[in-house]
């Protein structure tokens, strides 16, 4: 039987792939116990109930089919993960949810990607095992952290080229990285929820691990207290007692004096009339001491300069330097438990703004 004529000119035009099969995924329908998670996948909370509603919903069909590659290629890739894997054909990057539904509801297949050129590095697979991740709002803060940790030992510490393969920016990396400073007790209150507020998760990470909680619990009681004071109602004013009217008083009686004249002036007489009162001659100044009188300059004699020295206000603030220490000590002992937590807590957050800053300029 004659074969097909083959066009070269045709041939010579075409992609040539550096691996063959590696540019176009291959769909496979596999029985889920044919696959496996990779170990590196930080994603660890499952819930029991929405796995089985989505897997009830793949039922009708599995509208995204899961990424992987074969396990041949992937124990090349992570010879250290070898007794961690099972009897399987396929690896999974991504898509463990839907296996795990696809597990728990008893589906007899699973339709899986197998995308041989996210095996051409290590760093290459981990960042797809993240992207998927990364990009769902439900992710965990600190699984993501987890996922980015090992993507930072995977570049020798590069944040800038770890940041380039998940695509996101130096600043981002190192905020969501930050947040491994969180104690145990602290990342468990964000794993379970707790802890939502990701610029709180911040300002706690940035205090010493063993005052985190300690600082939560204070701003937690602090919150309560101020719902409190805003849902108790407002007391009602006391009425004002009237005033009594004070009665006026009496008008004072106009008061006379008697003038008694001499039996000797005969009547019809005039008065003198008064003479006018002198004053008083004034007191003669005594002799002046000798320390009063002005001390007398010779003509030679140059002016003093007055003494130059920082105003005051510059004096006020290099004492405020040079003892500030004792000065925020002393601050510390006078006010409340809770003042100072607030005070501190304001603190963390100067800080906080500040190292944003720089990151920012050298970004």
């Amino acid at each position: 039987m004659a074969g097909r004529r083959l066009n070269l000119a045709t041939l010579a035009g075409a992609a040539v792939e550096s691996t063959p099969g590696s540019s176009k995924p291959t769909l496979v329908h596999v029985a889920p116990d044919q696959v496996a998670p990779t170990p590196l996948n930080p994603r660890q909370d499952f819930d029991p109930v929405k796995l089985e509603e989505l897997g009830n919903s793949m039922r009708t069909g599995q509208l995204q089919p899961c990424v992987g590659i074969t396990r041949a290629r992937y124990v090349k890739l992570f010879p250290e993960h070898e007794e961690l894997l099972p009897d399987c054909r396929i690896v999974m990057a991504a898509g463990e949810r839907r296996w795990k539904a696809a597990v728990h509801v008893g589906l007899p297949t699973l339709d899986v990607h197998v995308r041989e050129d996210i095996a051409e590095s290590r760093v290459r697979f981990l960042a797809a095992v993240l992207t998927e991740n990364v990009e769902r709002s439900n992710f965990n803060y600190i699984e993501e952290a987890r996922g980015l940790q090992q993507m930072l030992e995977m570049t020798n510490g590069n944040q800038t080229q770890a940041a380039e393969k998940l695509q996101k920016s130096k600043q981002w990396f190192s905020q969501r990285i930050g947040l491994l400073r969180l104690s145990e007790e602290m990342q468990q209150l964000v794993i379970s929820g707790e802890l939502k507020a990701f610029r709180d998760m911040r300002m706690y990470s940035a205090m010493p691990p063993s005052d985190q909680l300690a600082a939560w619990k204070a701003d937690r009681m602090a919150a309560k207290q101020k719902t409190d004071r805003k849902g108790s109602p407002t007391p009602a004013p006391s009425p004002t007692p009237a005033r009594e009217t004070a009665a006026p008083a009496p008008k004072p009686e106009p008061t006379y004096t008697a003038v008694y004249t001499s039996s000797s002036s005969e009547a019809g007489s005039e008065q003198p009339e008064p003479r006018a009162e002198e004053p008083l001659p004034a007191e003669s100044p005594g002799p002046v001491p000798r320390e009063a009188l002005p001390v007398p300059v010779p003509r030679d004699a140059a002016p003093e300069s007055p003494e130059v020295g920082p105003p005051p206000a510059a004096k006020q603030k290099q004492a405020l330097a040079a003892n500030w220490e004792r000065w925020f000590d002393r601050l510390m002992e006078e006010l409340s438990e809770l003042d100072r937590h607030m005070l501190t807590k304001k603190l963390q957050r100067v800080m906080l703004s500040e190292t944003s800053r720089v990151e920012d300029s050298q970004a």
